[in-house]
């Protein structure tokens, strides 16, 4: 028994030996994987700690301008002259000389009404006028023989010059029975055929001078003061819709309309290419008289948030200017500054109020910008996905 024990025994202290052994083994190990975790933490502290590139941007430069402001308006064309020719007496019509959308000049004839009563009328009248007027002269022959009182010579006197009146009136009715055109212009559709008994007031046909015509159109009493004569103006019409054409202010009523304070304006416009007719709906812009003076920058530079208008504008720090290599690009610091827009126009706005020329603004990413941020000036700013890939890669090089 005592020999077992005592191998016992000296079995003992060796097991314990081995478990203190496994023990420390397990504790280098332990330390040895927490001391890299902590490296690996302190590296990626350092990596948060670092300060971010600065952000690239687009940006532009204001510029000093002057801007006459555009009054909007809708109107309609009508024709420098147009008439419904109608006839003064009713009649026959025996004659047309003209078609249906003809050019005629003035004083052009342009149909005739059945004329024989007038013309038996002028002959009458004629023959009376004759017979008085050889009357009265045979009498001034015999006056200086004094074959003829002063009385007689008055009585012959006054019965040839009213028979003479006779024959202008008979010229001037049988004249009624042929219409000419008052004007030069372009007829529409007629009325009348050859055979038609027409009274008078009858429309035979449209008449319209179409060289040059007028707009018609209102502008509210608070553009009173921008209205002159000679004013250049643009218009649009639905016929046309990709060309603009133009025309000069001609006059305006010197009364508003007490109804709606408006005024009426009336501009002349040139048609000698016939592109444009009476009747047509126009959409008008006519330049102000008032011009102001502005600071222009791309549209895009222009962004809201809660106090309203806004752009960044580049400001640079001379402590930082003075710590950048010479091989690294030169950043700025990012200013928000509130503007006031007056127009926006063919891709620029024009600002009134909040800038200077000279100033560099950002014209592109402003979601991702905010003030005192900093930034360096590029000709193409990456796509976000294109930027939060290149980032990602930056920290794995990193952290690697």
């Amino acid at each position: 028994m005592s020999v077992n024990n005592t191998a016992e025994m000296k079995r003992k202290p060796r097991l314990w030996l081995r478990l203190l052994i496994l023990i420390l083994l397990l504790a280098v190990i332990a330390a040895s994987l927490g001391y890299k975790k902590f490296l690996q933490i302190q590296e990626q502290i350092a990596f948060g700690s670092a300060a971010p590139p600065p952000t690239a941007v687009t940006v532009a430069q204001a510029q000093s301008d002057q801007w006459q402001n555009r009054l909007k308006a809708i109107g309609s064309l009508v024709a420098s002259q147009g008439i419904d020719i109608t006839s003064e007496v009713d009649g026959i019509v025996k004659t047309l000389n003209f078609k249906s959308g003809q050019e005629i000049n003035e004083g052009q004839l342009l149909l005739s009404l059945n004329n024989e009563i007038e013309l038996a009328a002028l002959t009458t009248a004629e023959a009376q006028y004759a017979s008085a007027n050889n009357q009265y002269q045979r009498s001034l022959k015999l006056k200086n023989n004094k074959f003829v009182t002063e009385n007689d010579l008055d009585q012959q006197r006054w019965a040839a010059n009213s028979a003479k009146s006779q024959v202008e009136s008979a010229q001037a009715a049988l004249d009624k029975k042929n219409i000419h055109a008052p004007f030069s212009g372009k007829l529409g559709i007629r009325s009348v055929d050859i055979g038609d008994y027409i009274s008078p007031g009858t429309k035979l046909v449209t008449l319209q001078a179409v060289d040059t015509l007028y707009l018609d159109f209102t502008l509210p009493e608070r553009n009173f003061r921008q209205l002159a004569v000679g004013q250049p103006m643009e218009f649009k019409v639905r016929s046309y819709p990709d060309r603009s054409f133009k025309g000069v202010v001609q006059a305006w009523d010197p009364n508003l309309d007490v109804s709606t304070r408006n005024v009426n304006v009336r501009a002349v416009v040139d048609n000698s290419d016939r592109l444009l007719a009476p009747g047509m709906f126009a959409e008008i812009e006519v330049e102000s008289t008032d011009a102001s003076n502005v600071i222009t920058v791309p549209e895009t530079a222009i962004f809201y948030n809660i106090y309203g208008e806004a752009v960044y504008v580049l400001e640079t720090s001379e402590q930082e200017s003075d710590e950048i290599e010479p091989e690294q690009p030169e950043s700025y610091i990012l200013a928000a500054r509130q503007v006031k827009v007056l127009y926006r126009e063919n891709g620029l706005a024009g600002v009134v109020q909040g800038l200077e020329p000279g100033d560099e603004v950002v014209t592109s990413g402003q979601l991702k910008l905010f003030p005192s941020m900093k930034v360096v000036i590029t000709d193409d700013v990456p796509e976000p996905g294109e930027q939060a890939s290149d980032t990602t890669a930056e920290q794995d090089n990193a952290s690697g």
